[in-house]
């Protein structure tokens, strides 16, 4: 029992709030836009989503590891337990971990298809495909600089668009709009780890977005994305004024916002630098999500 919970830590369990939070973002407005709400298939879209960030962690920690840059004193091995390297699992099972984990997240889009959804295999297969060349072969997106380009594509677009398909049955651009804060700061999240790894990815011949564009130019890009997450909130009133209720909720966060926004002017940069962030996303997006699913009731009760 004590290995199971190993394996489960070493997914990194802490960020799928995260995920979660994205689904239920994308999804809280449907009985207010299209009018329904399917919660079996929320149900699904949550766990679908789970399972491929899951297989993002875990392929991502072997990737990194066979390349050199997870090794003993690097900042995400001093912070976290590493499957790898903290012994416990071979590197060939953490392997077949990850892609077990995506597996089963297409098994779930088969099951949707099934149900009524038949798009759901379209959409879980281009999210197993980002999820695996996010740092897998043949041209892994992390190593490319393009890392946050793939992570706003999957958190950004896939899972508000496939979330909001699963329970209305409709494509919209909609969950798209509404979950753009979030995708934003969940951006922010790669972004704070690249920035804290600058020296050890280049020192591995890794060039990411923040290696290319150095420490400084990186710290002021993520300040703004911080700051941008916040102004792009007010977006959603587009779709509705009411929903502006959501967007002043969100703003109770910004002193944990210029806080993180603030953490790289310190010396060195603190190793837990994406945690940090994503514990900023995860509180901006329940005030937002509870501001969100307050308008909704007002609206239609």
């Amino acid at each position: 029992m004590a290995g199971v919970k190993r394996v489960f830590i070493a997914t990194r369990p802490w960020s799928f709030p995260m995920t979660i939070l994205v689904v239920l973002i994308s999804t809280v407005v449907a009985p207010l836009i299209d009018h329904t709400m399917d919660w079996l298939m929320l149900t699904i879209a949550i766990a679908g989503s789970v399972l491929l960030h899951a297989m993002v962690n875990v392929l991502n920690d072997y990737f990194d590891y066979k390349s050199g840059l997870d090794r003993p004193g690097t900042g995400t091995v001093e912070y976290r337990p590493h499957p790898i390297i903290h012994g416990i699992l071979s590197p060939g099972s953490t392997f077949a971990l990850g892609l077990g984990f995506g597996v089963s997240g297409l098994i779930l889009a088969v099951i949707a298809a099934f149900l009524g959804r038949p798009l759901a295999v379209v959409l879980g297969l281009l999210g197993f495909a980002i999820a695996f060349l996010y740092t897998g072969p043949p041209f892994p997106l992390k190593y490319n600089a393009l890392g946050e380009i793939g992570v706003y594509t999957a958190w950004g677009i896939l899972i508000p668009l496939g979330s909001y398909y699963l329970v209305t049955g409709r494509i919209s651009l909609a969950p798209i709009l509404v979950a753009l804060p979030i995708s934003i700061l969940i951006v922010d999240v790669l972004l704070a780890n690249n920035i804290r790894d600058i020296e050890a990815d280049r020192g591995a011949g890794i060039e990411t977005l923040a290696t290319r564009l150095g420490f400084n130019a990186s710290k002021r890009l993520f300040k703004t994305l911080i700051y941008g997450a916040y102004a792009a909130s007010f977006l959603i009133i587009l779709l509705d004024k009411s929903l502006i209720i959501a967007s002043l909720l969100g703003l109770l966060s910004i002193g944990e916002a210029r806080r993180v926004a603030s953490m790289f002017d310190e010396n060195p940069s603190p190793p837990d630098a994406d945690p940090r962030t994503a514990v900023l996303v995860q509180r901006f997006s329940i005030l937002y999500l509870i501001g969100l699913i307050t308008a909704v009731l007002l609206n239609i009760l």
